[in-house]
């Protein structure tokens, strides 16, 4: 068998993993890991929208209130030929034994963010929530639009990838969670305003009525 045809960085990276060779993989720096911490701190229900490997998700999971639920929102499609042929999503296993230690007060939602949305039964309960999924316009508004209305009152959204800043030179103006953004800061989408920044996260909370 020509194992190269079924193999590739993806799947070594898997096995890494597997034996212990690496930690969950993230994009998020020190400094907004932090920040995030400090906006989960406490909170009962939390939902993530982009889980990839779930290193943001211990953070949370280590900082909500023990009896919360943190919602883990991510279809994880298989990605590569090994995957599809074995059914099976590499990143959604390592996702899993990344909060395997929180187990009881995680639930993973194999869904797309929109049909994910409307499945929970979370409308105006969600306290935290964290968008880091799909990042063309299109998708991030739709996000944005689908879970604003999960927020419980005082509840904040915080979104990644969304300020241009020195850690991450490569977010340009163009980009759909920098574009929402400012769109949101201009008043576009209704009355928000912005409660936390670090490094490319930006946290928003609804002004009062």
């Amino acid at each position: 068998m020509n194992l190269k045809r079924y193999t590739d960085n993806h799947t070594v990276n898997f096995l890494k993993f597997l034996v212990g060779l690496r930690a969950p993989t993230t994009s998020v720096t020190a400094a907004e890991r932090s920040t995030l911490a400090g906006l989960a701190r406490g909170r009962r229900c939390i939902v993530e929208v982009g889980v990839f490997e779930a290193a943001t998700s211990q953070v949370f999971c280590n900082e909500m209130d023990p009896g919360g639920k943190l919602y883990l929102v991510d279809p994880f499609f298989p990605e590569v030929r090994v995957e599809r042929l074995l059914n099976v999503s590499f990143t959604r296993w390592v996702a899993t034994q990344s909060v395997r230690p929180w187990q009881e007060r995680v639930e993973f939602v194999r869904l797309p963010s929109d049909r994910a949305a409307v499945t929970l039964p979370l409308r105006g309960k969600a306290d935290f929530i964290f968008i880091d999924a799909r990042h063309d316009y299109e998708s991030v508004r739709q996000d944005f639009q689908c879970w604003a209305p999960m927020l419980a009152e005082g509840a904040v959204m915080a979104f990644h990838d969304s300020r241009l800043c020195p850690a991450r030179t490569e977010i340009t103006p163009d980009d759909g969670p920098v574009r929402l953004m400012a769109e949101i800061a201009e008043g576009q989408h209704g009355a928000w305003k912005v409660v936390a920044t670090c490094d490319s996260v930006t946290a928003i909370e609804r002004r009062p009525a």
